[in-house]
């Protein structure tokens, strides 16, 4: 089980990528509880976590950089052709399961499939969302770890992922 301070970077599985900005406590009834307050990368939010609970909601420390690149290159390759016979409903019930995985890996997996899907046809409403969430969570990890801004850190994501269309097909 990891502990965190104040200032540690961590990634929420549903959330995305943030760094602790302060743990404070809060009374409910007659007990006390510590939470974590995270500020998230992608989106201008803060998210409170009970510190007894961070390991139960999967909170973890922030990949490192290089790993993360090199995890990255998932989407340059074409997704294999099982990820593209699921009927939509199936497919979009995988993609919530990798997304909310929370796994780096899993999420760039998920992003390449889409992205690939989207070359070929436009995606619907809920697959672009799932699309546009897969990239947030990549680029917000990502900027944190190579301590860069969440914009450059989005361009490497879409730079991978295009190389997958200029190599693949």
């Amino acid at each position: 089980m990891f502990t965190f301070a104040v200032g540690a970077k961590v990634v929420h599985p549903c959330y995305g990528a943030g760094t602790i900005v302060r743990i404070t406590e809060k009374s409910i009834g007659d007990t006390q509880h510590a939470y974590y307050i995270i500020s998230t990368v992608s989106r201008p939010m803060e998210l409170m976590v009970p510190v007894a609970r961070a390991a139960e909601v999967q909170l973890r420390p922030v990949g490192e950089a290089g790993e993360l690149r090199e995890q990255l290159t998932v989407c340059t390759e074409p997704p294999p052709g099982e990820a593209l016979d699921l009927d939509l409903r199936q497919r979009q019930t995988s993609m919530r399961d990798q997304l909310k995985s929370g796994s780096f890996v899993e999420v760039a997996t998920m992003a390449r499939t889409l992205f690939f899907l989207n070359a070929r046809r436009p995606l619907g409403t809920v697959d672009r969302q799932l699309l546009d969430q897969g990239r947030d969570f990549l680029a917000g990890e990502l900027a944190l770890a190579a301590g860069q801004e969440i914009d450059e850190a989005m361009q490497t994501v879409q730079q991978h992922l295009a190389m997958m269309l200029s190599t693949g097909e």
